[in-house]
């Protein structure tokens, strides 16, 4: 769903996604003369309006000129700190309570500012622009989509929990009290002194964002109901709330789990093999739970509840059942409530129900066909169920390399790992090489950073960065983060022409490596609707406008001599002298040219 909206000169386009708008924004270019960026007002349903908040502001004496105290704390308020880009990705808001979001239409006001010898002239009614769109949890038809929130490393979570704080008080309790106090921690509270006491649930809630709800709630629903089961694949298995309510429906005799058995989850220290233990030691059938691992790894992340025995909805997509899984990486979780969905997904829990089954599990219908639906309640889509056959595998990587090729407009991504042998992933670093097309994207670890693919002006080529860029310094005014204990991009999604005529997003749990296609149990979902399709775009541009900052300082202070300590604060916004940042979006020769008519358009 996407909203235009265009006045004077000034155009907004509003998209939705999941508990997120992507606002781009457009101006007549003979209007660009002074103009000095956006100011963004915001009204939730029911409350009052307020200017978004930028870090960055005027220089003290841009601000003096303009008549604005520069010691005063609404300096960084858009009323007077206008964005200097064409596009910004707004969540909503909340009502006191970090975990208490606030749903339903808001409505935006997008007015272009002008700043004539210096001084910021006020805000000109006669350019604003108001665009009012539905912010909620993504879902439509039978499809829900849900993403964790991925910023353990960012200044929002600084602020709300510290940086020097755990997700889980130690590694040997497989579920342990989540109301219990987790912070902050003396550290943080000697850097932070307004930091309260918070619980790991809180903590949790945050982090886990809608992914965490959407999975929550699908277990509530089915432990509510006694005639509901529940049959699971699980990769990574330590997250509290999960493994407990797993456990107790395994007391009653009302799931079946398939856990990997690989020797990441079998070595002493893990807790699959803890999780394993109590399972046999309270569940009715000690038999319900398998180990197996097929050729490689059993890496789906799945839940399929049923109704009397007859599979009904399923869960699934790239995010762990861990505490890793939840609240370090970005990742998503895909509902289906649909009964041939959920029929699907049970016909390959039943081929994989014992490790000779896994074994022969690329033989069978459901690892060799494509399976494709297009009916009322769900979009267009094909799922594909690994390991395949060589063939098959070389079939269908042939198939999205040739899609992602041929896109006509864009190219988005968040993935794993981009540097196994693969020729989806090729295909999609060709792309970012390439300047026909707009292509951004982030994968977790490049090996070299000068793979790092930056923006730089005057180019159309692409922009591929690190969700883990290393260590760097964050000058002030911004305050030192909570390091990524682990992976941080977990997704496996590949956008292709989300405003093209064909728009397609390939997700789910494959890594799109050639290789583990062939060996690991996998699921690899093919969607192609509009509205689905911009749900995940919006996710890739979030995190890359998250982590290319990062990726920047990272680089530049490696490549200079500097002392950390010396680095200058973060720059200021843009005066009358600079016009760079504004010419760059009108150039047809900038990458920034081919985003704001992108996007807009």
């Amino acid at each position: 769903m996407d909203i235009l909206k265009s006045k004077n000169g000034t155009s907004v386009r509003a998209y939705k996604g999941d508990a997120m708008t992507l606002l781009a924004f457009d101006l007549d270019e003979s209007k660009t003369k002074d103009f000095a960026g956006f100011s963004i007002r915001v009204t939730p349903p029911g409350k009052t309006p307020y200017y978004l908040f930028n870090r960055m502001t005027f220089k003290p004496d841009v601000l003096t000129q303009s008549g604005i105290d520069p010691d005063n704390k609404e300096i960084n308020s858009m009323e007077f700190a206008p964005v200097q880009k064409f596009r910004w990705v707004h969540v909503p808001a909340t009502d006191h309570n970090i975990n208490d979001w606030i749903f339903g239409n808001y409505t935006y006001e997008i007015t272009p500012r002008s700043l004539v010898n210096n001084i910021l002239k006020p805000i000109d009614g006669t350019l604003t622009v108001s665009v009012t769109i539905e912010v909620s949890p993504y879902q439509s038809g039978d499809l829900q989509i849900g993403f964790t929130r991925g910023f353990i490393e960012s200044q929002a979570y600084t602020r709300h929990f510290g940086s020097s704080n755990k997700i889980r008080p130690n590694k040997t309790d497989l579920v342990f009290d989540i109301t219990k106090t987790s912070g902050p921690t003396a550290a943080d509270k000697k850097k932070h002194p307004y930091l309260k006491d918070y619980s790991y649930e809180y903590q949790h809630t945050w982090l886990g964002w809608q992914a965490r709800k959407r999975i929550l709630d699908f277990l509530s629903e089915t432990i509510l109901n006694t005639n509901l089961s529940l049959d699971v694949f699980a990769f990574d298995l330590d997250e509290p709330i999960i493994c407990d309510s797993v456990l107790q429906l395994a007391r009653q005799g009302r799931v079946r789990v398939i856990l990997d058995n690989s020797k990441d989850h079998t070595k002493p220290g893990k807790l699959e093999p803890e999780f394993d233990k109590q399972y046999r030691q309270t569940a009715r059938d000690p038999d319900s739970l398998i180990r197996g691992c097929f050729k490689a790894l059993a890496h789906s992340k799945v839940f399929i509840q049923k109704l009397n025995g007859k599979p009904a909805k399923v869960l699934t997509g790239s995010t762990n059942f861990a505490t890793n899984g939840l609240y370090i990486n970005a990742n998503h979780v895909i509902i289906f409530d649909n009964k041939k969905v959920a029929g699907l997904y049970e016909e390959v829990f039943e081929n994989s129900l014992s490790q000779a089954k896994m074994d022969d599990f690329q033989f069978t219908v459901t690892a060799i066909n494509d399976f494709v639906f297009d009916e009322t309640g769900l979009p267009s889509m094909t799922i594909h169920f690994s390991p395949h056959s060589k063939e098959v595998a070389q079939n269908m990587f042939d198939t999205i390399k040739g899609n992602i090729l041929g896109a006509t407009s864009d190219v988005l991504f968040a993935i794993m790992k981009d540097k196994s042998a693969s020729s989806i992933l090729e295909a999609i670093k060709k792309q970012v090489k390439e300047d026909k097309i707009f292509t951004y994207g982030i994968t977790d670890v490049i090996g070299d950073k000068t793979e790092i693919m930056l923006y730089k002006p005057d180019s159309r080529k692409g922009v591929r960065i690190a969700g883990r860029p290393g260590e760097y310094f964050l000058p002030p005014p911004w305050e030192a983060e909570c390091k990524i204990p682990g992976i941080s991009v977990h997704h496996k999604f590949v956008v292709v022409d989300f405003k093209g005529q064909n728009p397609v997003v390939y997700c789910g749990s494959s890594n799109l490596a050639f290789g583990p296609e062939q060996r690991n149990g996998d699921n690899l979902i093919e969607i192609r609707d509009k509205d689905a399709v911009t749900v995940f775009a919006i996710e890739a541009i979030r995190l890359v406008d998250h982590f290319h900052f990062r990726n920047k300082l990272s680089l530049d202070q490696k490549n200079t001599d500097t002392n950390p300590s010396e680095t200058q604060p973060i720059s200021y916004l843009h005066d009358s002298s600079e016009k760079n940042w504004v010419n760059k979006y009108y150039n047809t020769n900038d990458l920034m040219f081919l985003e704001r008519t992108l996007l807009i358009s």
